[in-house]
């Protein structure tokens, strides 16, 4: 029995003297100096309007330009593993530099000495923790001020174009909002928006007719700019092209009859005597050949065209076409009928002055 407890004894105090040692030993792990180095990603903030620090206009930040741009910077530490980790963690693998903070809250261009930040940075802190090297030490940012303008809109037609009216936009001005020295580089008073020829072409002529979506364009800025933003970036275009067509009202035009050649002799074809001319026939075409119908250039006829089958029935009646109108014109008066009486001539019949006056047989042309 004796000899049991006297091993269980030296059992426990074997034990305890073990983890003893290695709660020594960890502590002494703990508090032995070591040397690390992380990475850390630089994140630049800007500062809103009202902010503590900031001016009365929202201030924005960019590393400066003609400066090497930094991403990330390298930090070398010194000091126990249990600060190193404890660092670790409060960096998270990132660096903020924030205007009025970290960035001074004025305009201007600023060096900041990102190992001196550290060292002050209060979530930094850790006790014993030593800072030895920042990589670069130094980064160079630009702070401005974002400021508001508005712009009238302007639309750009291409070239030989003809409106009726001019065009306008929904909405007639767009707003840009930029850092100062941005906007202190745009000389034009004026945004545009420019269409292109392509989406004329799909437009109809004396209507109106909107041209959706047309990017915004303001001449010494463009999409790329430091905090730059249009609004809105496109907007819908209304215009109405001018008709290109004119009109001419042709006074009078006699009808003739118009047959196959094998019919010519064979019929006696009267046009009753109030349809023998088509009066005040509306023409309407491109201008260019309306000026050659009104200079004569293109003289246009009137016609009845009889066929076999009309002949054989003796029709009453049948419209009259035009014939001979330059490309691309056309008749928009209402269709004439022309009355007609048709006789067979008999063999051997002369053709009387009648049959002459009703008017012109013509072959098939």
């Amino acid at each position: 029995m004796n000899e049991q407890r006297t091993f269980f004894g030296h059992l426990r105090t074997f034990v305890i003297v073990t983890l003893i040692t290695v709660m020594v030993w960890l502590l002494a792990e703990s508090r032995m100096v070591q040397m690390r180095t992380l990475e850390a990603q630089v994140v630049l903030a800007s500062a809103a309007k009202g902010e503590e620090g900031s001016s009365e206009l929202p201030l924005v930040v960019r590393q400066a330009d003609g400066q090497d741009q930094v991403r990330t910077a390298t930090i070398q530490i010194e000091g126990s593993a249990a600060g190193l980790d404890r660092f670790a963690r409060m960096l998270q693998n990132r660096i903020e530099l924030r205007v009025g903070r970290e960035i001074p809250a004025e305009p201007g261009i600023h060096t900041l000495d990102l190992r001196e930040i550290l060292r002050q940075s209060l979530e930094m802190s850790v006790h014993g923790l030593i800072i030895t090297e920042v990589s670069p030490e130094t980064i160079t940012v630009e702070v401005d001020e974002l400021v508001t303008r508005e712009f009238r809109l302007r639309v750009d037609m291409p070239v030989g174009v003809e409106l009726d009216g001019v065009p306008r936009t929904d909405p007639a001005m767009v707003r840009v909002v930029a850092p100062s020295r941005v906007l202190g580089q745009v000389k034009a008073a004026q945004a545009s928006v420019r269409i292109d020829p392509g989406k004329v072409a799909q437009l109809s002529q004396g209507r109106l007719e909107t041209i959706p979506g047309v990017a915004v364009e303001l001449p010494g800025i463009d999409g790329q700019d430091w905090q730059t933003q249009i609004e809105p970036r496109q907007v819908d275009v209304f215009v109405t092209l001018r008709t290109l067509t004119e009109n001419l009202t042709i006074d009078r035009l006699p009808v003739q009859v118009l047959m196959a050649p094998g019919e010519i002799g064979r019929w006696r074809i009267q046009i009753d005597e109030a349809d023998k001319d088509l009066v005040n026939i509306m023409v309407v075409g491109p201008a260019q050949a309306i000026e050659q119908l009104r200079a004569g250039e293109v003289v246009p006829r009137a016609f009845v065209t009889l066929t076999f089958e009309d002949l054989e029935r003796r029709i009453g009646s049948k419209p009259a076409q035009i014939l001979g109108l330059p490309p691309e014109c056309r008749v928009v008066s209402p269709e004439v009928m022309v009355n007609l009486a048709i006789s067979p001539i008999e063999p051997g019949a002369s053709h009387d002055a009648e049959s002459a006056s009703s008017g012109s047989v013509l072959p098939d042309q």
